[in-house]
C-alpha cells in the first residue's frame, strides 16, 4: 500500500479527533499543558489500539489465507470500507448537533469514552489497510504523530474560534478519506 494513501487515511481519521478536541477546547477557560498531554495520550493510545486491532483482525488465518487467494475481493472490501468511512464523516458534517458552549473543566472520563468511540473509525481503517498489505509500523507511526498534532490543533482552534467550526472540520476529514478511497480505486483497479 502506498504511503500517500496511509497519510490521507491518517489525516482523515485525525480530523474526527480534531473535531472532538475542538469542542473540548471551546469549553476551556485556559489550556493547561499537563491536561493537553493527557488528552493527547488518551486519543493517541486509543487510535493506536484500534488501528493495530483492525490490522490484526485482517490477519486472522481465515481472512489472511483467503486474502492471498482472492486478493481482488479483499481490495474491493477495503475500498468499500474507505468509502463508507468517508460517507459517515460527510453525514456527521452535515447532520451534526449544535454545540452549546459553556466554560468548564475537562471531563477526562467523557474524553476517554469519546476517544473509544472515535477510534472505531481507526479500527475499520486498520482492517482495510491490513487487507491491502500496508505496513503496520508505518501506519501506526503516521497515525500517532498526526493524531497528537490534530488534538493540539483542535484544542487551540476551539479555544480561539469556538465549536462552530466542527462541521467544517468533519467535512475536511471526509474529503481526505474520499481522496484516499479514490486513490485506492485508481491504484488497484485503473492502473493495473
Amino acid at each position: 500500500m502506498n504511503i500517500i494513501v496511509v497519510f490521507l487515511i491518517a489525516i482523515g481519521l485525525s480530523f474526527d479527533v480534531f473535531a472532538v478536541a475542538l469542542v473540548e477546547g471551546a469549553m476551556l477557560a485556559k489550556i493547561e499543558k499537563t491536561k493537553l498531554v493527557i488528552i493527547c495520550a488518551i486519543f493517541s493510545l486509543w487510535q493506536m489500539l484500534a488501528l493495530v486491532a483492525g490490522d490484526l483482525f485482517s490477519r486472522i488465518p481465515f481472512f489472511y489465507n483467503t486474502a492471498h487467494g482472492i486478493s481482488v475481493l479483499w481490495t474491493i472490501v477495503s475500498t468499500i470500507m474507505f468509502f463508507c468511512l468517508s460517507a459517515f464523516m460527510f453525514y456527521k458534517a452535515f447532520n451534526g448537533k449544535p454545540v452549546f458552549e459553556s466554560v468548564h473543566e475537562i471531563n477526562f472520563r467523557k474524553v476517554f469514552f469519546t476517544a473509544i468511540i472515535v477510534s472505531i473509525d481507526a479500527f475499520v481503517a486498520g482492517v482495510g489497510m491490513g487487507f491491502l498489505g500496508a505496513e503496520l509500523l508505518w501506519e501506526s507511526i503516521i497515525l500517532e504523530v498526526i493524531t497528537v498534532l490534530f488534538v493540539i490543533g483542535g484544542l487551540f482552534t476551539g479555544y480561539r474560534l469556538g465549536a462552530e467550526q466542527k462541521p467544517k472540520v468533519l467535512f475536511l476529514g471526509a474529503c481526505f478519506l474520499l481522496a484516499a478511497s479514490i486513490d485506492v480505486v485508481v491504484r488497484y483497479f485503473v492502473l493495473v
